[in-house]
């Protein structure tokens, strides 16, 4: 009787032994399959970046972020992105036919394409979107908004600046720009050692040894005689893309608010009425091309009138 007894127990013991065994064996056949499944996910992605045909997520890995081999926005998203930045609630947004011109230019640059904007805008995050393979730098008045908007998006890059000038003083200071033509204030230089007013000298280096392929002035403010006006930035556009050593010939300029009295002066003087392509009633834009270093002039036709220019680009 004991034996059948002690027989009994270690029948009854037996099942919670095996269930025991069974369950570690699970684990281990999940940790084994864990490791394979990651081992076979390592092997593809290693080839497809060694086959020179990568996918979407490949190429952001191998690139560091996609610039310069990424593939570019597919018309259908560009088309989408414009349509609901021109229908934004703010009362400050561009309408879709000023939104095109920029978006158009931008699709055409060769890639990577380096983007100035002046201004932090409602379209901010869309040009940095529409320019995702490229370089896109962003220049604002207010140091604490640009601040803010580097802290929650810190994939834009943004350069505060001081601006010196006055909407009242545009007279005076376009006056002695053209006086100082050959010295400070020449079309073909590197603003950072300038003295000129209207320069704009105190950004980090590098913004000055880029090859700019578009500029965008949509700022500072000019809404009043106090504002600081977008007399600089024009000018300071109008040198970056007479001095640029490489890239393409002719640089993109788009000057927004083209139909307020400064915009409309400074772009005359340091654009140029001969070098704008495109104008309607907010946004003018012109392509600019580089000069020799011993140039000493803006505008080559200086007999162009307003109003014919007006007539041929509207």
């Amino acid at each position: 009787m004991k034996n059948n007894n002690s027989n009994t127990k270690l029948i009854l013991l037996h099942p919670y032994i095996q269930k025991q065994g069974s369950s570690n064996k699970l684990w281990l056949l999940a940790f084994v399959s864990f490791f394979t499944i990651a081992f076979l996910l390592t092997l593809v992605y290693t080839r497809e970046s060694t086959t020179g045909k990568p996918t979407a997520a490949g190429i952001i890995a191998v690139t560091g972020g996609g610039v310069g081999d990424a593939a570019p926005l597919p018309t259908t998203v560009v088309n989408t992105l414009l349509h609901y930045a021109s229908k934004s609630n703010d009362s400050f947004h561009m309408s879709y036919s000023e939104l095109k011109p920029i978006s158009d230019v931008l699709r055409k640059c060769s890639s990577p394409c380096n983007f100035l904007v002046f201004g932090l805008t409602p379209e901010t995050l869309l040009w940095k979107s529409l320019n995702h393979n490229g370089r896109t730098v962003f220049i604002e008045e207010n140091r604490y908004y640009a601040a803010y908007f580097e802290e929650i998006h810190p994939e834009i890059d943004v350069f505060d600046v001081q601006y010196t000038t006055k909407m009242n003083e545009t007279k005076e200071l376009i006056a002695s720009a053209k006086e100082q033509i050959q010295n400070e204030c020449r079309p073909v230089q590197n603003l950072l050692f300038s003295d000129c007013k209207l320069g704009i000298n105190d950004l980090p280096n590098h913004v000055y040894e880029v090859d700019w392929d578009v500029i965008l002035i949509d700022g500072p403010r000019g809404n009043g005689p106090e504002s600081p006006g977008r007399m600089q930035p024009i000018f300071t556009a109008g040198v970056l893309a007479r001095s640029k050593k490489g890239g393409s010939l002719k640089t993109h300029v788009f000057v927004h608010d083209y139909y307020r009295d400064v915009e409309q002066k400074s772009g005359d003087e340091f654009l140029c009425r001969e070098n704008m392509v495109e104008r309607n009633d907010m946004l003018a834009h012109f392509m600019v091309e580089r000069m020799e270093e011993n140039s000493f002039q803006y505008c080559r036709n200086k007999n162009n009138s307003s109003s014919s220019t007006k007539a041929s680009v509207s």
